[in-house]
């Protein structure tokens, strides 16, 4: 591949190098009789801000474990006047998830091209050995995991974290996302980005960009 101007690819985890959980939060949908972006709205929190007292953006900024989220979900759940078996998290944090091929195999090939690789997840302490479990991290060169430092995508200071690890220029590093809310975030401080809605024309669109 001839010389880039881009000197690093970092990628999100859910959604882009494995698949998203959509039909997990479609199947809990239907368990309560509710549409899934509902559903979503409870266990998830918004997609489009980080907050504060939420429990799945707290426990994804490791200020509470996994297992306390379900219950501090009930007053959201109340509020949208679902009543939570309590058994939700558990089933979309049980750890099966598919991998998207087409993306490891990119990401393989990237270093011998040259680049530096890394992940930007927003998860969890205790799903950690999970993820490695299915995915030989040694393919990144850094990984930044939500949990262990303190911030979530789209807060600024996972950015600039992440930027900072990567040597600090902003404008050499390429973002793949699946959430618009964190390929936003992305591109505010700098990133040159990439939403992730077909992982295979993703890829293509990263091809593309490290052509130039």
């Amino acid at each position: 591949m001839p010389s880039s101007k881009y000197s690093t690819v970092v990628f999100d985890f859910g959604g882009v190098v494995c698949l998203p959980i959509t039909g997990k939060l479609a199947e809990v949908a239907e368990w309560h009789g509710v549409t899934m972006l509902e559903i979503l709205d409870v266990l998830l929190g918004p997609r489009e801000v980080s907050t504060l007292d939420h429990p799945w953006h707290r426990a994804e900024r490791g200020e509470i474990p996994t297992a306390a989220m379900a219950a501090e979900a009930v007053p959201f759940a109340e509020r949208a006047g679902i009543t939570l078996r309590g058994d939700e998290y558990d089933f979309l944090l049980n750890g099966e998830f598919a991998l998207n091929d087409v993306v490891i195999e990119r990401i393989e090939k990237l270093r011998g091209d040259g680049l530096r690789v890394g992940l930007l997840t927003n998860s969890f302490r205790e799903f950690r050995p999970i993820l490695e479990s299915r995915v030989d991290f040694t393919l990144f060169d850094d990984v930044v995991d939500s949990s262990f430092v303190g911030c979530r995508k789209p807060e600024p200071e996972i950015y600039e974290l992440t930027t900072a690890r990567f040597g600090g220029d902003a404008s050499r590093i390429v973002y793949l996302d699946d959430f618009l809310a964190n390929v936003e975030g992305a591109r505010r401080h700098g990133w040159t980005t990439i939403h992730v809605v077909d992982p295979v024309t993703a890829i293509g669109e990263l091809d593309a960009l490290l052509a130039t």
